[in-house]
């Protein structure tokens, strides 16, 4: 039988790390599930602090969107090229990112993890838990 290329040929490769590859690489379905929820959280965020813009939003979306494509398509073929291992450090490394926003929104919403947010707060990502940016400080300070 011909195999199929071309384009057929990327949706088969993909097609077959889902029938078969996802149960031994949870992680990329972990992150999966990591944007959605980062989405879903930051949208709560947005809307308890009355901070709810479009623009931002769609922002938002597309990048996070854009990663989702990114992971589902292109891990595949990066297992198919035994290269899974490379990509594997990019996905831990955006599931700690992406966990370090939703921690940060969940902080800001009155929700904390005792030790973890206390840590990520002081050593990793000081800017995501500020909830006001540089330039309103600076116009606070003005007004004072």
């Amino acid at each position: 039988m011909h195999k199929p290329d071309g384009i057929f040929g990327i949706f088969q490769v993909v097609k077959d790390f889902y029938d078969h590859g996802i149960d031994e690489h949870l992680w990329v379905f972990l992150l999966m599930i990591i944007i959605f929820s980062d989405i879903a959280i930051g949208v709560a965020r947005a809307w308890a602090f009355h901070e709810f813009s479009s623009s931002k939003f769609r922002k938002g979306l597309v990048g996070h969107i854009a990663m989702f494509t990114f992971v589902a398509i292109f891990y595949p073929f990066a297992v198919f090229m035994n290269l899974g291992g490379i990509l594997d450090t990019f996905i831990f490394a955006m599931i700690a990112a992406y966990g370090s926003s939703i921690l940060a929104s969940l902080s800001a919403l009155g929700v904390e993890i005792p030790y973890f947010d206390k840590y990520i707060k002081n050593n990793i990502d000081k800017d995501k838990f500020n909830l006001t940016s540089i330039e309103e400080e600076k116009e606070k300070t003005k007004n004072d």
